[in-house]
């Protein structure tokens, strides 16, 4: 397992008791809704995240695991759970509510225990290792060589022993808010992140501390821009016009201009600002109640006179209780956007779910209940394939369509949304 990182990931940690967010694993103080803090890490720059499950029940647990699947729906980046790992099911529990790592604990006495059936079940790269104890770690070499993908170290006192003594590539845990410790613990070739409160806290600036870390050496993501103001064909009075989407919906949300501090500064720390044309200054949008706007993606127009800014602004309270754009005129179409579609015809079943309707072909689907289902299922699939033996095109299209649809009404018996499918997906790359 001699493994030489490349980029270096700044992981936050979302300790969870009994589903509620708390500050750390000793200290209960309640912070907010997890989800919420969540999206902030997700937008903010932060590459990982940690969801350190306090549980000490299996109520707790259940409870918690409802919040890590609600958290998991809404992320982009990628997830790992830690905490209540004493049985296969409960680390099988964690992967299918979309974290794509489990982490156990070299001190959970049943580790050895579930170790043979974890390798028999989940792949190398689905579990990891805290380790608490140096002599473990070179007792059971070969046995963590062939199980885990890699280590976690939330002991400064072990550090060194693993840091230097070993070639294992590990995530250390940083107990101080100073950025220099942060970029100490990185150098080390083998540090494939660091998590700590400087990344807990949502008022750090992610990507300025990441800068600072690149300007010091550190690999980590930094994302650039390919263009700079002076790259643009400048408007008469000296600015730059831009649009703000909504990166996921592409709702129009904002308009404005920019000159060259406004775009510079939104560029190198992703979060938008513009220049207010009645008092001259730059403003980041958010500023009063800390709603930024995220960057996602920028665009330039083929004439290079403005942008368009695909955005996360993560209360949506926050804009006006009026659509952004006023539409004055509609001709009717088909919406052949396949995301919105699916996601349509998946709320119509769920609505058909709520409300049956008599005759209604997806009513009586849903009556049928899982077996029937299932059958239905089995059935089109069989004329699916008997279609695709004799090349028949109209057949293959007619009975895929057929299959998606029951899919749709099975993932609502089982509650599965299209982003626990997304979810679930973006981790076969």
């Amino acid at each position: 397992m001699d493994i030489t990182t490349d980029k270096k990931n700044l992981m936050a940690t979302i300790y969870l008791k009994a589903g509620r967010a708390i500050k750390s694993a000793e200290d209960n103080t309640t912070l907010g809704k997890a989800v919420d803090i969540a999206r902030i890490y997700n937008d903010s720059g932060v590459d990982e995240l940690l969801l350190y499950d306090l549980s000490e029940t299996i109520e707790e647990h259940e409870r918690t695991l409802s919040v890590i699947k609600e958290i998991n729906r809404i992320l982009e980046i990628p997830s790992y759970a830690f905490g209540f790992t004493g049985t296969v099911r409960n680390i099988r529990e964690y992967l299918v509510s979309g974290c794509k790592r489990v982490v156990l604990n070299s001190s959970d006495p049943e580790l050895l225990n579930i170790l043979p059936e974890c390798l028999q079940l989940f792949k190398k790269d689905r579990l990891s290792l805290a380790i608490d104890d140096v002599n473990f770690l070179f007792k059971k070499r070969a046995e963590i060589d062939e199980s885990f993908h890699d280590l976690y170290v939330f002991d400064d006192n072990i550090l060194d022993s693993i840091a230097f003594m070993t070639s294992f590539p590990y995530y250390y845990m940083v107990s101080s808010v100073e950025t220099e410790e942060y970029k100490k613990a990185l150098e080390n070739p083998h540090c494939l992140g660091v998590m700590g409160p400087l990344i807990n806290d949502t008022l750090t600036d992610i990507v300025l501390l990441k800068r600072s870390l690149s300007n010091n050496g550190i690999n980590v993501n930094v994302y650039e821009a390919s263009m700079h103001y002076q790259d643009f064909n400048i408007d008469k009075v000296g600015f730059i016009h831009y649009v703000t989407q909504d990166y996921i919906t592409n709702e129009v949300i904002g308009y404005g201009i920019m000159n060259e501090e406004a775009f510079e500064t939104s560029m190198q720390n992703g979060k938008m600002h513009y220049l207010d044309p009645k008092t001259g200054k730059v403003i980041r949008q958010g500023w009063e109640n800390n709603n930024f706007q995220y960057i996602k993606s920028v665009y330039a127009d083929k004439g290079k006179h403005g942008i368009v800014v695909k955005v996360s602004q993560l209360d949506s309270t926050a804009k006006d209780d009026e659509p952004f754009l006023i539409e004055i005129l509609h001709k009717d179409f088909a919406d052949k956007n396949t995301g919105k579609l699916l996601e349509t015809i998946y709320n119509h079943i769920c609505e058909r779910r709520v409300n049956p309707r008599e005759g209604s072909y997806t009513t009586s689907v849903l009556e049928s209940g899982k077996n029937g289902i299932a059958k239905k299922f089995m059935a089109e699939g069989t004329d699916l394939v008997l279609s695709a033996k004799v090349h028949d095109t109209e057949g293959v299209r007619a009975e895929i369509s057929d299959l998606i649809f029951l899919m749709m009404i099975m993932m609502s018996e089982f509650n599965i949304s299209w982003d626990d499918i997304m979810n679930e997906l973006s981790q076969r790359k």
